[in-house]
């Protein structure tokens, strides 16, 4: 009886640390999913799906953003995409966007370098 005692404790101490784990956890990612929800709000982006829908009023130019993630984009950005070179039946060829240097390339969209005017690029002759 004892023995049946000792091994039930065991079995509850090793639940009750396993789920004291995991809550610690469950905190952590948490914490980590309110941080990124708080950086993501901070970008400037916008919702492709309405930008590019036909109910988008004529009238109103539509701003220059990345069908992919939705940052808005200078005039000087661009997107990265492939044009396959298969003519289909109606005689287009297939476009595949990657997308902008943001969600495509990675890179950090702060507003400093929103703010930075393009670097001019320098020709060097031999």
């Amino acid at each position: 009886m004892v023995t049946f005692v000792t091994i039930v404790g065991v079995v509850i101490t090793a639940a009750f640390f396993l789920y004291a784990l995991s809550a610690v956890d469950n905190q952590t990612l948490d914490q980590k999913e309110k941080k990124r929800q708080e950086k993501e709000n901070q970008l400037r982006s916008a919702d492709p799906k309405k930008v590019y829908s036909k109910e988008w009023n004529p009238d109103v130019p539509r701003p220059r953003i990345c069908p992919v993630c939705g940052t808005f984009l200078r005039k000087d950005e661009f997107l990265y995409a492939a044009i396959s070179a298969y003519v289909n039946s109606e005689g287009k060829k297939q476009a595949q966007i990657y997308g902008c240097k943001y969600c495509y390339l990675i890179v950090d969209s702060g507003f400093q370098e929103i703010k930075q005017k393009p670097s001019a690029e320098m020709d060097f002759e031999v």
